[in-house]
């Protein structure tokens, strides 16, 4: 399930969003492995956030806690460059198959 919204803020465990269609505050929780790409995102962000839900029961009344799935917008801005090898030097730009197929 697709959640649109803005970010309102970030927490240790969590994500506090206001929803684009109801204004509705919501929290997403991420596990550690999202840590990272949570740490990209900050306040007042508009993010589409792919979660899944998980039944909760609350005192009798039965509740939803979303947990993140994946961000699919915005975009990851970290991209691998891989290990620097000896003999490539930090200008060199293109990949190793371009390099070597010349």
């Amino acid at each position: 399930m697709e959640i649109r919204g803005t970010i309102k803020s970030k927490h240790i465990n969590h994500v506090r969003l206001i929803t684009s269609d109801k204004k509705q505050e919501i929290d997403v929780f991420y596990t550690e492995s999202k840590k990272f790409d949570i740490e990209e995102l900050v306040e007042n962000e508009v993010v589409v956030f792919d979660v899944t839900s998980e039944s909760v029961d609350y005192y009798g009344l039965k509740l939803a806690k979303f947990w993140l799935l994946s961000i699919i917008s915005p975009k990851n801005k970290f991209v691998y460059q891989g290990k620097k090898r000896k003999g490539d030097s930090e200008n060199n730009d293109q990949g190793w198959a371009y390099r070597h197929l010349k």
